[in-house]
């Protein structure tokens, strides 16, 4: 299998659809370089949930904003970076969501954060330059090849 060093980037626009065909690049990527499908299922449904919480939430000026994501493959890991300017948010900050509370008492919001954070390997943020920087990292096995 293959890797590369150099990420491969995407310019999305703060609107949701981007979200399905940034999904449909990293199926393309992911088959193209051996990653099983449920790696490409945990990365895809983490930068779901990050993309949407920045997209849904995140800007608070209306108008069309740029997000940039970039992958890198290497040594058994996928590992994604999302840049935005939106408002600051680290999303590591929030706190975890009362999974196991009834239904009534149950806050909304947060799932998404969460289920970003459990498909995933290793995940970090950081503020820079007015960005909000989130990077997470997915490992998997290296198929053999007979």
């Amino acid at each position: 299998m293959a890797a590369f060093s150099n990420p491969i980037s995407f310019v999305l626009k703060n609107d949701l659809a981007e979200i399905a065909r940034l999904s449909e690049s990293v199926d393309e990527i992911g088959r193209n370089y051996g990653i099983p499908a449920e790696i490409l299922y945990a990365v895809n449904l983490a930068l779901d949930e990050i993309l949407t919480n920045i997209i849904s939430y995140g800007y608070a000026e209306p108008g069309e904003q740029i997000i940039h994501v970039r992958l890198t493959i290497a040594a058994g890991e996928l590992v994604a970076e999302i840049e935005d300017e939106a408002r600051p948010f680290n999303p590591l900050a929030a706190p975890a969501p009362a999974v196991d509370a009834p239904l009534p008492q149950k806050p909304l919001g947060g799932l998404g954060i969460h289920l970003a954070r459990t498909m995933t390997d290793e995940m970090a943020y950081r503020r820079e330059n007015g960005k909000n920087i989130l990077t997470f990292r997915k490992k998997f096995a290296i198929a053999q090849r007979r």
